[in-house]
């Protein structure tokens, strides 16, 4: 890692370390010296994959995403970089991400902006493989490392599916705009009415169908995943997935707790990401 301040990886910090999220989780279980790029990566992720669900206008979206498109293709080591590039840069990792792989979260985030409903699931996996495979790809870049196609293909689906579940937990803000109008037409209910309290009943059938669809895709993408070559952030993403798939199982046992109370990492689940990794290594 390049000497610098500590303060780029502050900042960081406050935009990955999500309160609840995987990556809060899965990042304590991260060797000495490996937090660093990958801290830095899902604070850049987090700090533009937001700004298509700000309360700003669409101007002001555009605005700040042709900034970031600049700022991200502009000279790494400058100091004045944004933190987060700035921490990309001294975790020494900067250099193993293109400039093309990294402006492929723009293109993620506009595709997000003027999104419709998918009509159905099958183009709703199409839509979330693409969205989810930038930031699997991004992860293994860090160590040079790659994974097959059809894994990927399924693996980037499953992971931004589970975003997009993960996002009906309770105090979370809902995205029942992103749900596919056959999900809706099959329980006879809009978006609109899955905001009301009146319509949980319907609510918890389409968390239930969608979170059963999103584990067929982990299954599919991990049942011949193979990543080379051995990396700490290969190993790193591994765990993330199958905390991911932890995590969805244990909602669809109680889709009304989850509703209700939301989904908490705890002791189990520390204890399983011990075993997994152990297997791993």
């Amino acid at each position: 890692m390049v000497d610098g301040s500590q303060v780029e990886f502050d900042h960081c910090r406050e935009l990955a370390l999500l309160s609840g999220s995987v990556f809060e989780f899965t990042s304590s279980f991260l060797p000495a010296g490996k937090l660093e790029p990958l801290l830095a990566l899902y604070a850049l992720r987090q700090a533009i994959g937001s700004i298509p669900f700000g309360h700003v206008d669409e101007t002001v979206k555009w605005a700040k995403l042709k900034w970031w498109s600049e700022e991200i293709v502009a000279d790494p080591g400058e100091s004045l970089r944004h933190p987060v590039l700035r921490a990309l840069w001294l975790s020494g990792s900067r250099t193993n991400l293109s400039n093309a792989l990294l402006l492929q979260i723009i293109g993620d985030a506009i595709s997000q902006i003027d999104a419709v409903p998918d009509g159905d699931e099958n183009t709703m996996f199409e839509r979330q493989s693409e969205l989810g495979t930038t930031e699997i790809r991004l992860e293994l870049a860090l160590d040079d490392a790659e994974i097959d196609a059809d894994s990927l293909k399924f693996l980037g689906a499953a992971t931004s599916s589970f975003r997009l579940i993960s996002s009906f937990s309770a105090g979370q803000v809902s995205q029942t705009d992103r749900l596919p109008l056959s999900l809706l037409a099959k329980f006879n209910v809009s978006a609109t009415e899955l905001e009301q309290a009146s319509h949980r009943t319907e609510l918890a059938q389409i968390i239930s169908d969608l979170t059963e669809n999103t584990l067929d895709w982990y299954s599919k993408g991990i049942s011949a995943l193979h990543i080379e070559p051995n990396s700490s952030a290969g190993t790193h993403l591994q765990l993330r997935l199958a905390m991911e798939n932890r995590q969805l199982n244990a909602i669809l046992k109680n889709v009304n707790g989850f509703l209700e109370k939301g989904q908490r990492f705890g002791p189990a689940d520390a204890w399983f990401a011990w075993r997994f990794l152990r297997k791993l290594n």
